[in-house]
């Protein structure tokens, strides 16, 4: 029997941003993104007064596409921490990551590089259901209020170190 007191959180909570690679979190954060990105979609259809059809269509789209973004900041992140493992000069902790300047430029670098994504594959796609000019300003939108910010959240927080 496994002794409960030899538990250790530390053991089974992992980087955040390695949530997009282990399938049951995969779930959850594909979940957290389609409601975020709805809300998201559908407040500036609103603010911008666009008309589309398709709409449901349109969200799902925008919703893959933005999850092959934030999935690719999480490769980004996890590259570096690969990287990290044998330069020994760059010493980069991914569970605290407000621990070194170096570690907060990395993944504030990541969100950056995911938002850009975000923007660039939105805006080719909404250019064949939009005007040029709409299309660019609801890329943008995505790029900014979806980008994974989740990054941001460290995982000593939840382990209490």
């Amino acid at each position: 029997m496994f002794p409960f007191s030899s538990f250790i959180l530390a053991d089974i909570i992992f980087p955040i941003f390695m949530l997009y690679f282990y399938p049951p979190l995969l779930g959850l954060a594909a979940s957290a993104n389609l409601i975020i990105d709805a809300v998201v979609f559908f407040a500036t259809l609103r603010f911008f007064h666009i008309t589309m059809k398709n709409r449901l269509g349109t969200l799902i789209a925008l919703w893959l596409l933005g999850l092959a973004a934030d999935v690719a900041g999480s490769l980004f992140l996890s590259l570096t921490l690969f990287v990290n493992n044998y330069i020994p000069q760059v010493s980069i902790n991914y569970y605290t990551i407000y621990s070194s300047p170096a570690a907060v430029v990395l993944i504030v670098s990541a969100i950056i590089l995911a938002g850009l994504i975000i923007y660039l594959l939105d805006r080719i796609y909404l250019r064949r259901r939009l005007p040029a000019v709409q299309a660019k300003r609801m890329a943008l939108v995505f790029a900014i209020a979806t980008a994974p910010y989740t990054f941001l959240i460290s995982a000593n927080w939840f382990i209490g170190a």
